[in-house]
């Protein structure tokens, strides 16, 4: 398991713009007066918002750059949100990866990564299965 250095407070205007700008007009995201009389008792952040920093935290330490430009991410087959995020959250991402399959050649191989991502006091908010293709280095012709 690889635990990414870095975490990431949510702010109370960052999930409003983005049910703004998606259009998203549930009261639970984006009317606090409203959401305050709700189950969680304050706005609660989007689950696409989450997923989103939730993998933006696990890139910068995916890798080496040389290794990250010799795979082709083929999607996220999954992600599944389990728990409420609300403003002044700080996610957390952790990486966990496996080998699929591998080409008889040996020149290619299939990656899966499973993300999961947490808030400040460790509970899991969001999962999310990653699969890739890495293709091996062509040996230098120094």
């Amino acid at each position: 398991m690889l635990v990414h250095p870095h975490g990431r407070t949510l702010d109370e205007a960052e999930h409003v713009w983005l049910a703004w700008v998606t259009d998203n007009a549930s009261d639970v995201h984006g009317n606090a007066h409203r959401a305050v009389l709700g189950a969680f008792g304050k706005p609660v952040v989007l689950g696409a918002l989450t997923a989103a920093i939730v993998i933006g935290l696990a890139e910068p330490a995916a890798g080496p750059a040389e290794d990250l430009a010799r795979s082709m991410s083929t999607g996220w087959p999954s992600i599944r949100l389990s728990g409420t995020v609300v403003p002044g959250d700080t996610l957390t991402a952790e990486s966990r990866f496996g080998v699929v399959e591998r080409d008889p050649s040996g020149r290619w191989g299939g990656v899966t990564r499973t993300i999961t991502g947490r808030d400040q006091r460790g509970r899991v908010v969001v999962t999310i299965e990653e699969t890739a293709r890495m293709v091996r280095a062509r040996a230098s012709s120094r």
